[in-house]
């Protein structure tokens, strides 16, 4: 069997993303792990992966489904705002 140039290409560049697909695997596979083990109360659905609503946004065709488990940042804007203004508070005092 012989390759054409642009097949052996195609190849080679997708054996390098398999490694760098296999990287991120197991980097998420240790932060999945990290919070399993220090989590004193683990809901999997909430604090891992939500399988049920990737399920759900598969079917419905969101190519998005791997992004399953929103973050909700509101309460650390909050909290960085409230610090900015207590830095400055202080820094007028001192």
């Amino acid at each position: 069997m012989s390759w054409t140039p642009n097949e052996y290409k195609a190849f080679k560049q997708g054996a390098m993303l398999q490694v760098v697909d296999n990287y991120d695997n197991m980097a998420r596979m240790a932060v999945f792990n990290r919070i399993a083990s220090n989590k004193k109360k683990l809901n999997i659905e909430k604090d891992l992966f939500d399988s049920k609503s990737a399920r759900k946004r598969i079917i419905e065709g969101d190519n998005a489904w791997k992004e399953s488990k929103k973050i909700d940042t509101t309460r650390h804007t909050k909290a960085q705002e409230a610090m900015k203004r207590w830095a400055e508070n202080f820094n007028k005092k001192g």
